[in-house]
Order: C-alpha cells, then structure tokens, then sequence
C-alpha cells in the first residue's frame, strides 16, 4: 500500500523541490530531494555541492527537513513570488546568522544586480549575500 506525504508548509514532496536538510553533524543547508519512495514514506535528499555519496534517505515526516529560508534563496540566486518589496539602503531588517537565528541588521548597501548586503547591528558583523 502506498502511503502519501504529509502535507509541510513550505515543502513540496516532488523530485527536484529545493528545502533545507541538516546532517549527523547537526548543520542545515541547501538541498533537493532527488528521488520518494512511497511505500516507505522517505525522500532520498542530496544536499547542493555535496558528492551523491553523502546523499541521505529521510522519512518525510522527519524533523530534519525544513522549507528553504528566503535568505537561502536570494543566496541561490533564487527569486520568491512577484511582487515581494526589494530593500532599500537605510532599512532596519532582521537577518539570519550561521546560527539560524535572526539579529537586528541595517541594509548598508544594494548591488546592481539587485542582491542586498547587511550589517548586523547586534553583533557588529558584516554579511554579504
């Protein structure tokens, strides 16, 4: 009997749907999963710019799958639905950190291709998308 997937916010059961997985180190990052298996309710996930050998098979279920941050995106080059406000220079934002945690942040500048850079009040640290 095949079993269906359970319906996440932000994640899309479909070969090829980017999300976030974290590894049996404890870290997120980017990936897509590559290929579902229905009669075992998992996804086998390969994490961007790793080899296929570390590719992993998570439940669907798993705690470890996670939709993909909007900062991950503009950081893939990615773009949200039309119509999301750009940022401007003065903005007060809150950016996320490698700590996935979020710090009050002014946006210092905006290139020309229209990636926004940050700086981070709280920690006085300066992060470039």
């Amino acid at each position: 009997m095949t079993k269906h997937p359970p319906n996440r916010r932000g994640i899309n059961f479909e070969v090829g749907a980017q999300l976030e997985a974290r590894d049996r180190l404890k870290n997120w990052y980017p990936a897509h999963i590559e290929e579902i298996d229905y009669e075992e309710g998992k996804v086998l996930i390969h994490f961007k710019r790793w080899n296929h050998r570390y590719d992993e098979w998570f439940c669907w279920d798993s705690p470890y799958l996670r939709p993909l941050e909007k900062i991950q995106l503009r950081k893939e080059g990615l773009h949200e639905e039309e119509g999301c406000a750009g940022f401007h220079i003065n903005d007060q934002v809150l950016a996320c950190w490698s700590d996935c945690r979020f710090y009050p942040a002014k946006v210092t500048s905006v290139n020309k291709d229209g990636k926004e850079s940050f700086l981070v009040l709280s920690r006085l640290l300066v992060m470039h998308f």
